[in-house]
């Protein structure tokens, strides 16, 4: 952080501490932090109701690719070690 952004975040903290001083001082401290909370907490709930209705169905995903012939192979536990070797030697000599 530089020096600038230091004695910015100083004041403002200051501010703060100043208001929250005042605030004490005049014996409405207590109806401000229920009143800052209660905002906070009824922001919080928007925002996340908002951010749920806006995320895409769990229907309208795109599928997956299918998968490599060797992992279907290797999938099916009827078939020998050998088909599954074959599959992926098959598969090998395919991409070179």
């Amino acid at each position: 952080m530089t020096a600038a952004g230091r004695a910015a975040l100083f004041l403002v903290v200051a501010w703060l501490l100043a208001a929250v001083a005042l605030l004490a001082i005049q014996g409405m401290l207590g109806a401000y932090l229920l009143a800052v909370g209660a905002a906070t907490l009824t922001g919080l709930g928007l925002r996340a109701l908002v951010r749920w209705h806006r995320a895409p169905s769990y229907f309208d995903r795109p599928t997956p690719p299918p998968l490599p012939e060797r992992y279907r192979v290797a999938d099916d536990l009827r078939r020998s070690v050998a088909e599954v070797v074959a599959a992926a030697e098959r598969e090998a000599v395919g991409r070179q």
